[in-house]
């Protein structure tokens, strides 16, 4: 928990080795956040519509979704602009939503709004040698509430509220994390077999 100018915020990061070639790592990450793959580790999602912008690399997105945290579950309406920046030593994914409740199965989040901000930074692991290219992915989530003015939560409430959104957030960041791998390993074993 941090607090920013805008108030407190959660935020989660994790970074690994990975042992593929860096050009084969971002055009996996890519693909898993441009997809609908990244919404699938928390939740299901049931609408969706996507644009592609005339600029490269960017999609703005509407879409409803269940997720779940432990026993609680909540729909959102959620709009997201995802946006890529191609670096000559690194590419950068960024995620930006403001998820909004439309039907609650846990009365504790009844005018929790979230706002989520996540990036992808994937570069030449610092292990790398010439024998064998390892690739660094960082990912990093940040989610801050948008509570309606008007609900106060209890001590307990907001315990049950943070844990929501802990457990939300950390098995996001997993879930892209395994996602892009299991890519690059699908990647590998297809290119052996042909």
């Amino acid at each position: 928990m941090r607090e920013g100018v805008d108030g407190k915020y959660l935020e989660f990061s994790t970074y690994k080795d990975v042992p593929y070639e860096l050009r084969a790592a971002t055009e996996a990450v890519w693909d898993h956040f441009k997809g609908v793959e990244k919404h699938l580790g928390v939740g299901s999602i049931y609408e969706k519509a996507a644009k592609n912008l005339d600029e490269p690399y960017t999609i703005v997105e509407d879409f409803s979704i269940e997720i779940y945290s432990n026993s609680s579950r909540a729909d959102y309406k959620t709009k997201q602009v995802v946006r890529r920046y191609v670096e000559a030593d690194r590419d950068i994914v960024i995620w930006v939503s403001h998820a909004t409740p439309v039907e609650l199965k846990h009365k504790l989040l009844s005018g929790l709004a979230y706002n989520f901000l996540g990036y992808t930074i994937t570069k030449r692991a610092s292990a790398s040698t010439a024998e064998q290219e390892l690739t660094q992915l960082q990912l990093c989530s940040r989610i801050s509430l948008d509570q309606d003015s008007d609900t106060i939560y209890s001590s307990e409430s907001a315990r049950i509220l943070a844990n929501f959104l802990i457990v939300h957030a950390a098995k996001n960041i997993i879930a892209h994390r395994d996602s892009i791998e299991n890519s690059l390993a699908d990647r590998v074993l297809r290119q052996r077999l042909q």
